[in-house]
């Protein structure tokens, strides 16, 4: 096969219709839909990350759980059962901004309109204007989101864009459609100057971009979505990829460790694994790249770098830190999900903005767990980045660092989601499927940045889609 060598002829292959290389969530969501079509999927997880606490790759924030919100319509396409998704609840408030002087409760959006008031950040008039047009036009977004032509499954589905239904609202012009949407935003902003960190705080912390602000589009659902609570995992599931491992199993699908350096190799035309510690190979009709591409080339075994590995570098990356602590030590009236300002004179990114979710014992029980993580540079210093996003967590609580402790684990080399990008264009609306197929090599490459400002909505997204189209390749 073109671009990748041949397979020793020692080896033992076997064969799979496809293998999926790494366990970020879009793939998961893919190898459910290519299961639910009849085909044997292998997903293959680094050793690292199969051990690592399940909270730090737990997602931030999960909307849209009711049957027509994008979590409730995935799940159902992915053939969750009803008893399991009921299971998923809507909890208020979705998260708190903590600033130097406000602790503002997002939610519910009169509870949230007077917040903004009480904190005096913006006039009444203002905050229910914003609150009301986030509302609406983040439920215009959602439907577009969820347009049911995207996932017809009765054809070839295609790469290229699709077109969508008019919004009915009209300023800013979506740089790649016809169609115009209001920005609410900036106009609460320009009435309110002191909203402009409430908001770009939570832009960046629900948005998975490097740097670049979430255009107008974009801004309306995150902040939007979040007005209708945060869905929670509870009764039986404690984390939500739960649900997903439990679905896969169900489907025969098959979840394997991978210890070592690997290669990518052609075994009978075929994309394929090869171990570096046991002597089998691992091929599939089809190859899913489920992981960031600089994390794997640099975790190849020597040798040249496919030309399917070949792609931009991380810009950035989101460094978390696992902290372990008593109940008692949290402050009263803490929410599950905090974004944390810690100056307003300077710029909402780096360490200056925190973003920290807690993981209480389903028993109600000590100890309580918090991961707290920020966006910087890639080549920031790590030791320090995580002693500022600790010094940062303790600044929330009454006794500080009294009674918590550091959680230290070996980080996965190449099976993570820490690397962050900024696409060249704003193409972040998924129109058409995102997928890179590469030459003549049925290998698809997940590529998250692609989405990156549509956040947990674009890994649901994006594993969904690129799975119907995927196994239609495949039929």
């Amino acid at each position: 096969m073109r671009g990748l060598p041949p397979v020793g002829s020692t080896f033992r292959v076997r064969r799979w219709d496809a293998v999926v290389l790494g366990t970020a969530l879009p793939g998961l969501v893919a190898a459910i839909r290519l299961g639910m079509r009849g085909m044997r999927v292998l997903i293959l997880e680094e050793d690292t990350a199969a051990v690592a606490y399940r909270g730090l790759r737990e997602p931030f924030m999960m909307t849209g759980s009711g049957s027509d919100g994008v979590l409730g319509s995935c799940l159902k396409a992915l053939g969750i059962p009803l008893i399991d998704r009921r299971r998923i609840r809507t909890t208020f408030p979705a998260y708190q901004v903590a600033m130097p002087k406000a602790r503002v409760d997002v939610g519910d959006a009169n509870r949230t309109a007077e917040e903004l008031e009480a904190w005096n950040l913006s006039p009444e008039a203002t905050a229910r204007n914003l609150v009301a047009s986030l509302q609406e036009d983040s439920q215009a977004q959602q439907r577009i989101l969820l347009d049911r032509e995207i996932y017809t499954e009765s054809r070839r589905m295609p790469r290229l864009s699709r077109k969508f239904p008019p919004l009915p609202r009209k300023p800013e012009a979506h740089p790649n459609s016809g169609y115009s949407i209001a920005d609410p935003v900036g106009r609460a902003v320009a009435e309110a100057s002191s909203l402009a960190a409430f908001c770009d705080a939570q832009l960046r912390a629900l948005s998975d971009f490097a740097e670049l602000e979430p255009p107008a589009y974009v801004r309306t659902r995150l902040l939007g979505a979040a007005l209708g609570g945060a869905a929670e995992t509870a009764e039986g599931h404690r984390w939500f990829r739960d649900l997903l491992d439990q679905r896969i199993a169900s489907l025969y699908g098959e979840v394997r460790q991978l210890r070592g350096a690997f290669r990518l190799v052609s075994a009978g035309n075929q994309p394929a694994i090869e171990f570096e510690r046991t002597p089998e190979v691992c091929a599939g009709r089809a190859l899913i790249i489920n992981a960031p591409l600089p994390a794997l080339r640099d975790a190849l075994a020597e040798g040249p770098t496919p030309d399917l590995l070949k792609g931009p570098a991380a810009s950035h990356r989101r460094l978390s830190v696992h902290l372990r602590g008593p109940r008692r030590a949290l402050p009263d009236g803490m929410a599950a999900r905090v974004i944390r300002i810690g100056n307003l004179s300077e710029k909402v990114s780096g360490t200056n903005l925190i973003r920290l979710r807690v993981f209480e014992n389903p028993d109600g029980k000590d100890p309580v767990d918090l991961v707290a993580s920020a966006v910087v540079p890639i080549d920031a210093a790590k030791d320090t980045v995580c002693d500022e996003i600790e010094s940062g967590v303790a600044s929330l609580l009454p006794l500080g660092r009294e009674g918590w402790v550091r959680v230290a684990s070996q980080p996965p080399l190449w099976d993570r989601d820490e690397f962050l990008a900024d696409p060249r264009s704003e193409g972040s609306r998924p129109a058409g499927v995102p997928l890179k197929p590469i030459s003549r090599t049925p290998a698809y490459v997940l590529d998250r940045w692609k989405l990156a400002a549509q956040g947990f909505d674009g890994d649901l997204l994006l594993g969904w889609r690129a799975g119907d189209a995927i196994a239609s390749d495949l039929a």
